[in-house]
């Protein structure tokens, strides 16, 4: 059954990604997005033969206006998926009031135009930052959330929130516990974008095969794994995606809050990508070693059975996959590139 869906964040890696998928799947959408962290060009894609589906505002979200109730009023979703919001550990070790205003605040903007609107149905996008250092892996739904850096505590504060908001019985909410989405869509039109300053691994590997950066910094290489790199639960964005999808549909018929990983269950180094990423697709990248950044962790990876036990999702794409998968989309977009090296070299 297709569902009126609102997206917050529309134009972003995420967000675009959820969103072309749900068009792809028949769902009508409106997405809203400010443009700190995205661009139209993303916007332009999602309306290619949607017109009819696909409807568009910009919006800032952390700045409460009458717009937004009118937005609800007049389109009367189903459901939101928020996706909105400031995500850089390291940056918000930096910026830590921007975190808290821009995250908190628009948050809560969202709730406060739900609750006026009647929208029962939120998805919201949390992150695995939560669980902190946690000494024991994989980590599981129900383990202690962790006040660690501002970002991390940004997301546990808006659980928080919205766990009470559920008790009162005005939200049924899903918290999305992501781990690290990798790769693109398999229409190569939405992609992690490597300009600019991007803190995500992937991203800063692709700006070393075009040739923008040198080399990779790798920040710390004594952490207690195999090569002493960090290693992370990588998880392909479709994979994930389809994680959304499946919440939709299992929200529908429940109540209250629910947090669920998603996750593939499996850790990989920062080593192993890179090398892996050479490997598929026939590239060298040049890489440093640096010190450990701040709010970095040595380990974490997913529990993901309470999403196979309630959602019936479990992620199928492998490191292959999503290393192939996040060179193409930028090859399949040479146009934004111009000027950059795309040959390869043994």
């Amino acid at each position: 059954m297709p569902f009126k869906i609102l997206v917050t964040g529309c134009a972003g890696y995420l967000g675009g990604t959820f969103t072309y998928e749900a068009l792809k799947l028949g769902h009508k959408v409106l997405g809203i997005d400010n443009f700190s962290n995205s661009t139209q060009e993303v916007i332009d894609k999602l309306k290619l033969d949607n017109e009819e589906l696909f409807f568009f505002k910009k919006i800032d979200l952390h700045q409460y206006n009458d717009s937004l109730n009118e937005l609800f009023k007049e389109f009367n979703p189903d459901v939101v998926v928020h996706f909105a919001s400031l995500k850089s550990v390291t940056e918000s070790t930096k910026l830590p009031a921007t975190y808290w205003k821009n995250n908190l605040l628009s948050t809560m903007n969202l709730v406060d135009a739900m609750h006026q609107s009647g929208c029962k149905k939120l998805i919201f996008s949390s992150s695995a930052v939560i669980y902190g250092d946690s000494s024991i892996q994989p980590v599981k739904e129900d383990f202690n959330l962790v006040f660690n850096t501002p970002y991390a505590n940004t997301k546990i504060a808006i659980e928080k929130y919205l766990q009470d908001i559920s008790l009162s019985g005005s939200l049924d909410i899903i918290s999305l516990r992501y781990f690290n989405p990798v790769g693109s869509h398999s229409s190569y039109l939405i992609y992690e974008d490597p300009r600019g300053a991007p803190n995500n691994l992937m991203p800063r590997i692709i700006r070393v095969a075009l040739g923008l950066d040198q080399e990779i910094s790798i920040y710390g290489k004594d952490y207690a794994t195999g090569d002493g790199t960090g290693e992370r639960d990588y998880i392909h964005i479709d994979d994930l995606i389809k994680g959304h999808i499946a919440a939709i549909q299992y929200l529908s018929h429940q109540k209250g809050f629910i947090p669920i990983n998603l996750g593939t269950g499996r850790k990989y180094s920062v080593l192993e990508l890179i090398h892996t990423f050479e490997k598929v697709n026939n590239l060298r990248i040049n890489f440093s070693f640096d010190k450990r950044r701040d709010g970095d962790i040595p380990i974490s990876y997913a529990d993901p059975g309470i999403a196979s036990k309630k959602l019936y999702w479990r992620a199928v794409k492998n490191l292959e996959d999503m290393c192939v998968d996040s060179w193409q989309a930028i090859q399949s977009n040479k146009q934004y590139f111009p000027n950059l090296k795309f040959e390869q070299t043994n």
